[in-house]
């Protein structure tokens, strides 16, 4: 394999973002090792994220809006960040980390949103 080719492979490998303009849609992502991102964006209703992350300094950036989604994210290892903002009506958002130097922000505007960290 070329150069070229195993560097475009390597951040297809490390890197995962979706995107969805919808509903009742479902991204899953998981990731193993080290320095990986995932994003994802949501519009419309009733979708569903879940990324799981284990490692090091790996980031994770959830993206919502409309009403009735549910986001979940679970990070094992050190150094990671969590990010999830969602707009809109009953959305729900949990965010779990174990390990240590851990960060998670969580945004939500609208009405009757619920959310949860555990961090451990």
């Amino acid at each position: 394999m070329k150069i070229k080719g195993l560097v475009i492979a390597t951040v297809f490998a490390l890197s995962s973002v979706s995107a969805v303009y919808a509903a009742d849609n479902e991204s899953i992502t998981d990731q193993s090792g080290w320095g990986n991102s995932a994003g994802t964006f949501q519009n419309g209703f009733r979708n569903f994220s879940g990324t799981g992350q284990r490692g090091v300094r790996n980031s994770s950036t959830t993206i919502q809006s409309g009403k009735y989604n549910e986001s979940g994210t679970a990070q094992f290892g050190r150094g990671n960040d969590s990010l999830t903002v969602q707009q809109g009506k009953g959305n729900v958002s949990g965010t779990l980390q174990f390990g240590r130097g851990n960060s998670s922000e969580t945004y939500q505007s609208g009405k009757g949103n619920n959310s949860v960290t555990i961090q451990h």
